[in-house]
């Protein structure tokens, strides 16, 4: 079935999801590292996109839309420093305790508190959780939890490098890292306190459903003061992705799903990044190494 925004606005399709917001909407949920996706003749790409059943629950279908080339390979590449955070006891586990986590340079991811910790009694252990990128084909273990603000539900983690297996029963391996030329950067100041820019275009990546990761965009922003409401479509699972501007770069980090049922109030919320940044470098001060590299992710 090939997908159009009209369909979205079906309320045959779209009977309870939260956090879609039909006149701001501009892609729906990618699924852009799907192995079904297609480059296409004059420039254009067909993508899978992960649809809503009747009950308001996200599954992945055939449903497929176009877009442009370029747009597909920019949000691969964006993608390409985004991953699943799931149990590593258990990665199989209800959906809910899935969630993700980005890398922005030396082995150094952000991700929610609450991906962490769901009761937020953890700030400081690495707990039962691993990250997997697109097709784990690498998994990368905690090494240690640098600093979690449970207020602003953030946490700054350092992964420890991954092995992965060069044949076929694993006897050998490799170490590999965490590539920085994958890798975000933060934008310090991202817009003044209060401001609304309805015309900006925001992007959302993050393990959608524990179904992999997705992108997706929306029209708008405003940002109010520690916090930021945006409109690009997300469900649980997005919590601890990366919120990212038409300049590529990171202005917030998801954290919460709007609890409006699909109309033109719907929206969702990112700890904006200069709050990040401002608790971070606080955080940090004990520990200049690691302040070091975490401010090298950091771009005016």
């Amino acid at each position: 079935m090939k997908w159009t925004l009209l369909l979205l606005f079906s309320t045959n399709l779209l009977a309870s999801p939260n956090s879609i917001n039909p006149e701001r909407l501009i892609t729906p949920l990618l699924d852009i590292f799907s192995e079904d996706n297609r480059i296409l003749p004059q420039g254009k790409a067909l993508v899978m996109v992960s649809g809503f059943s009747k009950q308001g629950n996200i599954q992945k279908d055939n449903e497929t839309i176009e877009i442009d080339q370029l747009v597909f390979f920019k949000a691969k590449k964006q993608s390409s420093a985004v991953y699943q955070m799931i149990p590593r006891e258990n990665p199989n586990a209800d959906f809910f305790y899935k969630g993700t986590a980005f890398h922005i340079g030396n082995n150094l991811v952000l991700t929610n508190h609450h991906v962490l910790s769901p009761d937020r009694s953890n700030t400081t252990e690495c707990g039962d959780f691993q990250l997997h990128n697109n097709n784990a084909s690498d998994v990368f273990e905690c090494k240690k939890v640098h600093h979690c603000d449970p207020v602003q539900d953030v946490c700054l983690i350092e992964m420890a490098p991954a092995r992965r297996c060069i044949n076929f029963f694993c006897t050998k391996t490799s170490v590999v890292e965490m590539k920085n030329g994958e890798s975000l950067k933060l934008k310090a100041q991202p817009g003044e306190l209060y401001e609304v820019m309805d015309a900006k275009i925001m992007t959302c990546i993050g393990n959608t459903m524990g179904l992999g990761i997705h992108y997706s965009q929306g029209r708008g922003l405003k940002i109010n003061g520690k916090t930021s409401s945006f409109y690009a479509p997300l469900r649980p699972g997005n919590s601890g992705g990366p919120l990212l501007a038409e300049d590529g770069l990171v202005w917030g980090v998801v954290k919460q799903e709007s609890h409006i049922t699909v109309d033109n109030e719907a929206f969702n919320v990112a700890v904006s990044s200069q709050t990040v940044i401002d608790i971070m470098q606080l955080a940090l001060q004990g520990d200049p190494a690691i302040l070091d590299q975490f401010n090298r992710s950091i771009t005016e």
